[in-house]
């Protein structure tokens, strides 16, 4: 039987009671839920086992034997879940199959490479590897087309579809309720609009969510609406209720995350919310990469801090007291770029600060070294801060600690402590200086939403061409 064949077979299946014009879509068949994790990639019994069983049938045709088989496919989906490929997924980021061959590429790549590196114990030579993460490829992605096929169809018969509370009553939230019922195979069934004023009212919210047993809310604020729908997401951490922002187009090009669409409508997709204050893996990732660095660039080190002290004689280490973890202060480290005594002019220079909010940057500070100005250029200045991450009190990847009191910061932008700041993260990577304040928290807060041992490794990659092509002042 082809998969066609199969595909074709299953549609039979599924009722043919639900017209896609229906205000309600129709009750999922008991099967539904189960092909619909496994197409989610969710965290969940049913998609494990389906993958299981996809790999072991991969590394049997790629030539091993059943029992290094069996332990093939088992390192595998221990890889990817490792690297949160496991996770929960909403109707619209899973439409189609293009969002899924990049979530387990990286880890059958890493499994295969360990088996031959491991000295073929199980029987895994080159030829085999490379054979088995091509079969295992295909075959995870060829099992995601054939379940897109069944749940596409029964999604445009309004069958397994998602009550979906719309916030926002404007023009903008009303063309998210058409394209929503236009385009069912996104997953999402309107079935309530709200006012952004029931944002302020949390239980009288809640109330709704339970009475439509809403399992998906689209945001879809006017401008100026920002704060409100930030304090929403805060309270409502916890519902088993995945969201998404219909953003304005200037967050288009500065949200991390996956731009997401419906009948081309952008959606970002926000999840569930929760409040992440541990990062499993992310201490012994940081712990291992930060040591092999500080061995590798201590040559650079020594050069940087034998140039700084023939400067000016003054001293090499700069330690700055900066906010971390649950507004924690820590004495942040970096190699001395300024003028010994700087702290003290910053007074007399705000009125040539060239950022907002709780940010201060100077263009051409005049505090500034001869040999300060290059290794801020070049960020060297910030390598000592590899230190602080061995210590414990920051990471590599994270929020910009900033130099303030705690007190300073809102019930908003103090959620970016919920984590250990970084030496580099998407603030750095989207534009750095050239942000602003608010559009600096929007994307660390998108970043501890979003975090993935693998967004760690894709940003760390990342951060050296953004340093080469660093926006704004130095």
């Amino acid at each position: 039987m082809s998969s066609l064949d199969f595909v074709d077979a299953v549609e039979t299946l599924i009722p043919a009671t639900a017209d896609a014009h229906t205000d309600a879509g129709a009750p999922a068949p008991s099967w539904y839920p189960a092909l619909e994790a496994v197409h989610t990639s969710a965290r969940a019994p049913v998609a494990l086992a389906a993958d299981f069983a996809l790999l072991t049938v991969a590394a049997v045709g790629a030539g091993l034997q059943p029992l290094a088989a069996v332990v093939m496919a088992a390192a595998s989906v221990s890889a990817l879940l490792v690297s949160r490929s496991y996770v929960g997924r909403d109707p619209v980021q899973t439409q189609g199959v293009l969002w899924y061959p990049s979530s387990p590429a990286l880890s059958l790549a890493v499994v295969t490479l360990a088996a031959v590196a491991g000295g073929g114990t199980i029987g895994v030579t080159p030829v085999i590897a490379v054979r088995f993460a091509a079969v295992a490829l295909l075959g995870l992605v060829g099992l995601r087309m054939i379940s897109w096929s069944v749940i596409s169809r029964a999604r445009r018969r309004g069958v397994g579809l998602h009550p979906t509370v719309i916030v926002g009553t404007g023009a903008s939230a009303r063309l998210v309720r058409d394209k929503l019922i236009e385009y069912r195979e996104a997953g999402l069934d309107p079935v309530e609009m709200l006012p952004l004023a029931a944002l302020a009212h949390r239980r009288r919210f809640l109330e709704r969510l339970r009475a439509n047993d809403a399992r998906h809310v689209v945001l879809a604020p006017e401008v100026g609406d920002d704060a409100l729908v930030a304090s929403l997401m805060t309270g409502c951490e916890g519902l088993d209720t995945s969201f998404s922002l219909l953003p304005p187009m200037a967050d288009l090009f500065l949200h991390p995350g996956h731009v997401s669409q419906v009948g081309g409508l952008p959606l970002i997709p926000l999840g569930r919310v929760h409040r992440r204050s541990s990062l499993p893996g992310k201490r012994i990732f940081d712990l291992v990469l930060a040591s092999l660095a500080l061995v590798a660039f201590a040559p650079v080190l020594a050069v940087v801090a034998i140039a700084i002290r023939l400067d000016d004689k003054g001293p090499v280490f700069y330690r700055q007291r900066r906010v971390g973890r649950q507004g924690r202060l820590f004495g942040m480290l970096k190699f001395r770029s300024m003028v010994v005594g700087a702290d003290r002019l910053i007074i007399d220079l705000r009125h040539r600060n060239v950022t907002d909010g709780l940010l201060f940057k100077l263009r051409d500070d005049p505090r500034v070294t001869r040999v300060g100005r290059f290794i801020r250029r070049t960020s060297m200045d910030e390598l000592p801060q590899l230190w602080n991450v061995i210590k414990g009190e920051m990471s590599l990847v994270g929020p910009r600690p900033l130099p303030v009191s705690p007190t300073e910061f809102g019930p908003i932008d103090n959620e970016r402590h919920r984590v250990l700041p970084g030496i580099t993260g998407y603030w750095q990577l989207a534009g750095g200086p050239g942000l602003t304040y608010q559009e600096m928290v929007k994307l660390d807060l998108a970043y501890i939403q979003n975090w993935s041992l693998w967004l760690d490794v894709r940003l760390l990659l990342r951060t050296i061409p953004a340093l080469v092509y660093r926006h704004g002042p130095c």
